[in-house]
């Protein structure tokens, strides 16, 4: 409802609504209608993973990046293809998955090309671990030490230091070096190898990791005995 304002010389009546005018600001470019769009939360993750997949080429043990990348990126796919109108991230999605393809394949195939190739031709590469007994069973070397019997392995570890520092032909190689003597001496009789070089090789006392080849032996009475000693014993005749 309006009413009139007073007449001031004659003029015609000025009307005032009683209502205040309401005005709107509108951002430029801004229009109600248009559609609101969301970005697909298992796309992202999928790029993000995709990424971080290139870990994959220091180790294995990280191939759960990649397949992540591979299931949020198929995830973010068919729940985009559901509603294209309101959902978003569907090239973030299809790069996710192929970063993690790619990384994925091509790190885990590097990491374990590098594995096999760290062994010289005609040797078995083996670790400490797999050289260890079953837990129910600790005084029984396992089938996998004893099918190596006289075969050529190559083991990679560290050298336990003694009182010669070079020219050394007879050592002790562990998986992990310990700094501390006490925790050394406490390692049971499979955690060591005992290596004898042959055809007059040697090498000097080093701190950093050394891979050694040649004929392995065990002797599984070694368990048995109270004061224990050392199973395993390589007859060695390559060193990297």
């Amino acid at each position: 409802m309006v009413k009139p304002m007073s007449i001031i010389d004659g003029q015609k009546p000025i009307f005032r609504s009683e209502q205040p005018v309401i005005r709107r600001r509108t951002r430029i470019g801004f229009r109600p209608t248009d559609d609101y769009k969301v970005i697909q939360a298992q796309a992202v993750l999928s790029l993000v993973l995709g990424v971080l997949s290139i870990f994959c080429f220091f180790t294995v043990y990280l191939f759960w990046i990649p397949l992540g990348g591979l299931i949020f990126g198929w995830i973010a796919r068919k729940e985009i293809a559901k509603s294209p109108k309101e959902r978003l991230g569907l090239g973030m999605a299809q790069t996710g998955i192929i970063l993690s393809l790619v990384f994925g394949v091509l790190g885990c195939g590097w990491v374990m090309y590098t594995y096999l190739a760290e062994a010289p031709p005609g040797y078995k590469l083996i670790t400490f671990a797999e050289l260890q007994p079953d837990p129910n069973e600790p005084k029984l070397i396992p089938q996998f030490a004893r099918d190596l019997e006289e075969k050529k392995v190559f083991v990679w570890g560290y050298m336990v230091p003694g009182e010669k520092q070079y020219g050394i032909t007879d050592f002790v190689l562990v998986e992990q070096l310990s700094h501390c003597q006490f925790c050394q001496s406490q390692l049971r009789p499979t955690q060591m190898i005992e290596v004898h070089f042959k055809n007059g090789l040697s090498v000097d006392y080093s701190t950093k990791r050394i891979g050694v080849g040649g004929v392995f032996t065990s002797n599984p009475d070694v368990l048995k005995q109270q004061f224990g000693g050392i199973v395993y014993r390589i007859e060695a005749d390559t060193v990297r």
